[in-house]
């Protein structure tokens, strides 16, 4: 069986001599695999299409297996990633975090979209931690794990001031925790994240005191709901602290 389908290759492995198999996110079947045969050699017609961060218009047809790629013509290859080492590396981290959370068909269509939007950003954006921070905290309130961030996870106490429990998932009001409060501003940020449309997810602005906090967080956040360390992220921090 042949579909159309459109796809954004989120890894690519290589196989034999000039093959591949590339992973994509697609907003009808969620994270599928096709064989893309010959798709590494300069001469391939899949060369511009099957590419990783492209997003591209797959005719596939459908084997025992996997698919397989038929054609492919790109709609967006998100090149401009690939001139900074930083911008590259988040783009591999991201990807890496689609592909391990990112199999429930039932929102394929949501987080498709949101990684849409944050490779485009990515690409334009000079605030690199605030799109990484954004991404993280959205990316998991997408798979059903937000955080609680209206009231005390504990005893269901309102304040505002509170601290954010990554193992509790949510606030702990002053009387559950005595731990520091976070700041208001890194509060109504993430309150942001979690609940704003789509397309607005990306846009509030943070100082520095708030930004340092809120990456923190969000990262922690994450790393715990998913239950491992990809190595992607630990070559992001590697690559950002030797820029320091």
């Amino acid at each position: 069986m042949a579909i159309k389908i459109k796809g954004l290759i989120i890894k690519e492995t290589k196989v034999g001599e000039g093959d591949k198999i590339i992973t994509m996110l697609t907003s009808e079947l969620g994270i599928i695999q096709a064989a893309a045969k010959g798709a590494r050699s300069y001469k391939s017609k899949f060369l511009a299409g099957c590419q990783l961060f492209c997003y591209t218009a797959f005719d596939l047809r459908e084997k025992t297996k996997l698919f397989s790629v038929v054609s492919a013509e790109p709609i967006h290859t998100f090149y401009e990633i690939r001139n900074d080492f930083e911008r590259l590396s988040l783009a591999v981290y991201f990807c890496d975090l689609l592909n391990e959370i990112g199999t429930d068909l039932h929102n394929a269509d949501t987080m498709l979209s949101l990684a849409l939007n944050t490779l485009y950003l990515l690409s334009k954006s000079t605030n690199l931690t605030q799109l990484k921070a954004t991404f993280e905290l959205r990316l998991i309130c997408e798979t059903g794990f937000a955080p609680e961030l209206y009231s005390c996870v504990k005893c269901g106490n309102k304040s505002d001031n509170n601290f954010i429990s990554t193992q509790d998932g949510g606030m702990l009001c002053n009387t559950c925790s005595s731990q520091t409060n976070i700041l208001p501003g890194t509060l109504s940020a993430m309150r942001h994240i979690i609940s704003a449309p789509l397309k607005k997810t990306f846009s509030y602005h943070t100082d520095n005191k708030v930004l340092l906090e809120l990456k923190t967080i969000t990262e922690n956040y994450l790393l715990y709901q998913i239950d491992k360390f990809p190595r992607s992220l630990k070559y992001y921090h590697r690559l950002t602290k030797s820029r320091e």
